[in-house]
């Protein structure tokens, strides 16, 4: 059988770290956790071998060089180099590669990275416009290789979820899936916590992204479309739409169409407490 090869990726503090423990309790399926290099081939007697890489600061669509990143951060153009020594597009050229995008509210995302990791608005916030971005051009380009999921409603439905990932990777859903969260190695957990869905409105966060990044924003709101397909109601035959478990209020206000560049001219030093 040729061997498989998954690159799962989202923006920091997404949920990815728990997304690739979950798959990789499959006993089929093997994933790095944020590994710079192809260290997935050393991995032996698996059918499927991957990755896991935060967009944009670990990994990028194409991977600039050096010298040109330079110079884009000298004129303040340039915010994220990725870490990795490969691009997505080289992960692309991989023998049956298959992507897995995560998305996550921008609140909860932007307000987790400012906490944990000391940047302020104008950075946390460009990390997840390019993220949602990324992910929206890839399922653009290759729908048939690329799937979204939803961190709310994984956490809400995680066996439905892990259903699907199953079946994207084409292997047998095993109900050792769903111990993930006991094995994350950062935030290990018994379970499910869904006092992680949707805590910047428990907690007043908005940072209102439909204003300030509306065709980002707009990208999100279709994944979001993608993640959560209607499911077949047991009674009535009809269909149950979980999409509302995780849409964020659209702003009423009429938005100017523009979209979300490296140099945000957005600056806002306000912390907030950690997402996760």
């Amino acid at each position: 059988m040729e061997l498989s090869h998954l690159l799962i990726i989202g923006a920091p503090r997404s949920g990815t770290t728990l997304l690739a423990t979950m798959i990789s309790r499959h006993t089929e399926i093997a994933i790095l956790n944020e590994d710079k290099g192809w260290g997935m081939r050393q991995l032996l007697g698996k059918t499927i071998v991957g990755n896991k890489r935060c967009v944009p600061n670990q990994i990028e669509l194409k991977k600039p060089g050096r010298l040109h990143f330079r110079f884009l951060k000298t004129i303040g153009l340039a915010k994220e180099y990725q870490s990795s020594e490969f691009s997505i597009e080289d992960y692309l050229r991989l023998s049956n590669i298959k992507v897995i995008g995560l998305i996550r509210d921008g609140n909860d995302v932007i307000s987790s990275v400012m906490s944990r990791s000391e940047k302020n608005f104008r950075g946390a916030s460009y990390r997840w416009c390019r993220a949602i971005e990324i992910i929206h051009e890839l399922k653009a380009r290759f729908p048939e290789i690329v799937l979204v999921l939803s961190f709310e409603d994984l956490i809400v439905s995680p066996k439905r979820n892990m259903e699907r990932v199953a079946a994207f990777l084409n292997v047998e859903y095993q109900e050792r899936m769903l111990e993930g969260p006991q094995f994350n190695p950062w935030y290990p957990e018994q379970g499910m916590n869904r006092e992680k869905v949707n805590r910047s409105q428990r907690e007043n966060v908005d940072f209102r992204l439909p204003e300030r990044f509306p065709e980002t924003y707009r990208q999100y709101q279709e994944l979001l479309e993608l993640s959560a397909p209607r499911l077949p109601t047991r009674n009535t035959g009809g269909t149950v739409d979980r999409r509302h478990l995780t849409r964020a209020p659209i702003s009423r206000r009429t938005p100017i169409p523009v979209s979300c560049p490296p140099n945000l001219l957005i600056s806002v030093n306000h912390r907030r407490n950690a997402i996760f």
